[in-house]
């Protein structure tokens, strides 16, 4: 048996606490924006499209882009899945354990969880320390990636970037992973091949592009296996859609009270007013936390009715 994780998890953070530079990941100036709103595109949520980054063949333009703007929640959300995998290794009474990880890009979450790196190691792995050429990078990464913290555990990506995946793959970063998109058509009997049976479902911002749709056929076709399901979300999104088709299956949903999670930077101006508008428009408050200037997620649990009465979620992280 995997002993527990002690984690302390994170508070609402307050605006001198947000202006602090030693409190971010890879980054110089923490809050500032671009205020040139000409060359930035969005999307319709209001956020900048990063397409351009989310499917070449490497992940160097992802992690330079994303540095830039203090990417970190997979950071943040490294400790709540470790000690969520704690717990249900221990319901299972079985260390070997599935993770389905949507919208998993070049495979993140798996780099942290199951590889003991940290969002820093992919910041300088992709950055400063990225090889040139394509073949020598992804080799280097095989030798990398070639042994687990965590062997026990096995990850599959979901994603719609079919390059990222196929990188992350090839590169032993993920064991397996499915591009598809699920908000479009059904899993395959491939896909469901490589996503069934999953012990856990987790996300890190995809929700609010991936909806109810894509999530129900996820866990679908892990029912039978109790599978539990952690999501941090932008508080801009709602997610009582989730949450209902949750209910409908007998499972609970709590969201851990008093908890934010940063997420990234605005990346203009602009944005920063989008957001403020999103947040507002759902009754929500956005005053010392978006209005300092980044996104904010909050953590959203699922579990078979039973698993939540007999094991809150505030006591299981603080346990």
């Amino acid at each position: 048996m995997l002993p527990l994780v002690h984690n302390q998890i994170r508070q609402p953070l307050s605006a001198p606490l947000l202006r602090g530079a030693d409190h971010f990941i890879g980054e110089e100036k923490p809050n500032q924006m671009d205020h040139r709103t000409d060359a930035l595109n969005y999307d319709q949520t209001g956020k900048i499209s990063l397409d351009h980054v989310y499917n070449e063949p490497d992940p160097k333009a992802y992690f330079s882009t994303l540095r830039k703007l203090g990417y970190r929640v997979p950071e943040e959300a490294k400790p709540v899945f470790q000690r969520l995998l704690s717990a249900k290794r221990e319901a299972t009474g079985e260390d070997k354990a599935k993770l389905v990880d949507v919208g998993c890009s070049y495979g993140v979450n798996a780099a942290l969880l199951k590889h003991g790196m940290s969002l820093e190691d992919l910041y300088r792995l992709y950055g400063s320390d990225a090889p040139d050429d394509h073949g020598m990078m992804l080799t280097r990464d095989q030798g990398l990636f070639t042994g687990a913290v965590d062997d026990a555990l096995s990850v599959v990506g979901v994603d719609a970037a079919e390059r990222a995946i196929a990188y992350a793959v090839d590169a032993g970063v993920l064991d397996a992973g499915v591009a598809t998109n699920l908000e479009k058509r059904q899993p395959t009997s491939t896909d469901v091949e490589a996503v069934e049976n999953a012990d856990m479902i987790i996300s890190t911002g995809c929700v609010g592009y991936v909806t109810r749709t894509s999530l129900e056929r996820l866990v679908e076709t892990s029912l039978e296996n109790n599978v539990w399901m952690a999501n941090f979300v932008l508080r801009m999104f709602d997610y009582e859609p989730v949450e209902q088709m949750m209910a409908e299956r007998g499972y609970v949903t709590e969201k851990l009270a008093g908890a934010v999670f940063p997420q990234r930077r605005f990346a203009s101006e602009q944005e920063r007013q989008r957001v403020l508008d999103n947040v507002s428009d759902r009754g929500i408050s956005p005053d010392g936390l978006e209005s300092t200037g980044w996104y904010f997620a909050e953590l959203h649990v699922s579990r078979p009715a039973n698993d939540g009465t007999r094991l809150p979620l505030e006591t299981l992280l603080a346990a």
